[in-house]
């Protein structure tokens, strides 16, 4: 790490439980958008290049530090909350020679973006400073800093909600808590602020009133961002945030060749990849990891999760699928359950009220409706007909069921597993296989049927009978 001016050092703080939450759970570790909101700025300062990220937490630390696990980020832990400037402090003793910038980010603004982080560095630098906060103006600013500017509109100094009398509760201008430093001046000034407040915690905003003092300049860089700068102090204002990322996600896709029908009903999280010319009807959910090909189509009230989906493949109403794979072509719903670790090829048809676990069907295989296949693989060209069941579970273990290619399952058939079909058999209606069955050869499991003749009618005669 050289001592370069352009250089960037990132600290973002992390480490308080948000008493406003009413969780048992750290603020940082709730989600906006599918992401623990800690991930945002650290994903923020990826963009800016930053030669460190460095992250301080605090409370349910061990939990923040899985949610971090795989992140190009230092991990400093902050064992009792004595303030941002505490907080600072610690992250400042591990980069105590860098002269570079340091940018100092919230672990509660989800919203940030790189774009705005950089408009504030270029501030910084144009102006020649060496702090500078970044502000804006909110109608309600009740809970955050003020900021205090003299007559020319230079800012002198930054007081806490609740510190401040009437005057100062008046002004509209709040601090963000989001900071450029020259980092030589912060190695120097951050162990001199004090705990001489209503709190008695150590404020990195003090930091303002020292470089004053210092004769240093201090500028207050206000963004017309709002939404960008927004903190989450309460479950209201989580709500708030996810709205607002849910909308930033949709018009990105939308931008990249999506269709929405009712953008505002649809729910994607944000690691989602869809590909250009999908269409994706009200009320679907769309999480995780999941990535959609070119044109498919997603009707209503579906949920995938985790999922890779071919091209040109159709969800029909009210589906669910997990953990899966759907290749190109396919058809699925409505009404399907596809759960975690089944892979279907291109050209597979499943209808309404089928559930697959942990199944593989083979290229246009079809299983059109009221079918259960679990710990299963089925062959291409094979048709499972209604009432299908692989009874894969013995009580102790699971088992599988093997079905070749090109096979006819008939409706109302139980596969007692573990059983192999070969491929181009015929598994006869109403049948239960307990046996493997050959290549070609014709599966039937019945009681025989016997018939009585007048049955019905000599049945009617006696209820008459009884009922006089």
């Amino acid at each position: 790490m050289g001592n370069i001016s352009e250089d960037i050092i990132t600290i973002i703080l992390g480490a308080g439980l948000g008493k406003r939450m009413k969780s048992g759970v750290a603020k940082v570790l709730h989600p906006v958008a599918g992401l623990p909101m800690i991930l945002y700025p650290v994903k923020a300062a990826g963009e800016l290049a930053s030669l460190k990220t460095v992250v301080v937490v605090g409370h349910q630390a061990d939990r923040v530090k899985d949610v971090l696990s795989g992140k190009d980020v230092e991990i400093v832990h902050q064992t009792e909350q004595k303030g941002t400037a505490d907080a600072v402090r610690l992250a400042v003793e591990s980069i105590r020679d860098f002269t570079g910038l340091i940018v100092v980010l919230c672990g509660d603004v989800p919203l940030i973006t790189s774009e705005t982080v950089t408009g504030l560095i270029d501030a910084h630098k144009k102006a020649g400073a060496s702090i500078t906060v970044l502000t804006t103006e909110v109608d309600d600013p009740s809970g955050y800093g003020r900021i205090f500017r003299d007559n020319n509109g230079s800012i002198l100094k930054i007081v806490e909600d609740r510190d401040a009398d009437d005057s100062i509760k008046r002004i509209k201008e709040i601090n963000t808590g989001i900071y450029v430093f020259n980092g030589g001046f912060l190695s120097k000034i951050i162990s001199g602020i004090s705990s001489a407040n209503a709190q008695e915690e150590f404020y990195i905003t003090d930091s303002v009133e020292i470089g004053i003092r210092k004769g240093l300049k201090v500028v207050a860089h206000k963004t017309m961002q709002r939404e960008d700068v927004m903190g989450i102090n309460t479950r209201a204002e989580l709500a708030i945030a996810e709205g607002i990322m849910r909308s930033r996600i949709n018009n990105r896709h939308m931008l990249n060749g999506v269709t929405f029908i009712n953008p505002e009903t649809v729910y994607i999280e944000d690691n989602v990849r869809i590909a250009r010319d999908v269409t994706i009807y009200p009320g679907t959910f769309i999480q995780g990891s999941t990535v959609i090909g070119e044109g498919c189509i997603i009707y209503s009230n579906s949920r995938i999760r985790d999922s890779r989906i071919g091209c040109g493949v159709t969800i029909k109403d009210a589906c669910v699928i997990e953990e899966s794979k759907v290749g190109d072509n396919a058809q699925i719903g409505p009404f399907a359950h596809i759960r975690p670790g089944t892979v279907l090829d291109k050209d597979v048809r499943i209808g309404n009220f089928v559930e697959l676990k942990k199944a593989f069907m083979g290229e246009g295989s079809k299983a059109n409706h009221l079918t259960y296949l679990g710990d299963a693989e089925i062959g291409s060209g094979v048709n499972i007909g209604a009432g299908t069941i692989t009874c894969n579970y013995d009580g102790y273990k699971k088992h599988k069921t093997t079905i070749g290619n090109n096979v006819f399952v008939g409706s109302d058939v139980q596969f007692i597993a573990p059983v192999n079909i070969g491929d181009g058999a015929l598994i006869a209606a109403g049948s239960t296989v307990t046996k493997d069955v050959p290549p070609g050869a014709l599966a039937i499991s019945r009681v025989e049927q016997g018939n009585k003749e007048g049955y019905a009618e000599k049945r009617k005669k006696i209820k008459m009978k009884s009922e006089k």
